[in-house]
């Protein structure tokens, strides 16, 4: 696989009319959040874990993932964020080689979340959202991709996305965080 699984979803900004990507006030809550996910997460459940699925290098970014970083190649990781051993959250994030010069850690944080390492940070900022909606069926095509055993995403759900950069000095990486059907926004 050479582009990121979320490279061809339909990214868009909220409309200012309409704030609310989802009909659901507890999903826009949970979409919404500007906060760490890794820290809401550990809230939420009794044990919390990263799964690592994949890291890659020379990883080329679409002309829109290459808007949010200023380079056209990079690196990937992609995760699952485990509730209690349920997967939650897909995750991919990508970053430039020159944020893994600046901020070496990106490369080994392994089954560490990427927001213990950045939201610590005193002069983090997080740039606007950008939503996608998947439908069932680009569902079902994720959890074939992401994951050796199926995530088990039921064919008539439609799942709901959220990408952002996280910025420190000298490093931006974009995050993007796809809710699996077991996480807590889709049941409040």
């Amino acid at each position: 696989m050479n582009a990121t699984v979320d490279a061809h979803w339909r990214w868009q900004f909220a409309d200012p009319a309409q704030p609310a990507p989802s009909s659901s006030s507890s999903l826009n809550h949970w979409l919404q959040d500007t906060g760490s996910l890794t820290a809401r997460l550990r809230l939420h459940c009794k044990q919390f874990r990263v799964l690592l699925l994949n890291t890659r290098a020379d990883v080329p970014f679409t002309p829109s993932q290459a808007n949010w970083l200023g380079e056209t190649h990079g690196y990937c990781r992609e995760v699952l964020l485990l509730c209690d051993e349920q997967p939650w959250i897909y995750a991919s994030s990508l970053y430039s080689n020159s944020a893994l010069q600046a901020v070496p850690a990106l490369g080994g944080l392994g089954p560490k979340a990427l927001g213990e390492l950045l939201f610590d940070h005193p002069q983090l900022i997080r740039s606007q959202f950008e939503f996608a909606q998947l439908t069932a069926l680009e569902s079902q095509q994720l959890a074939q991709q992401v994951h050796p055993s199926p995530l088990n995403i039921p064919t008539s759900r439609a799942l709901w996305a959220r990408r952002s950069v996280l910025a420190i000095p000298q490093a931006s990486v974009l995050v993007s965080e796809l809710f699996l059907p077991a996480a807590r926004s889709y049941r409040e």
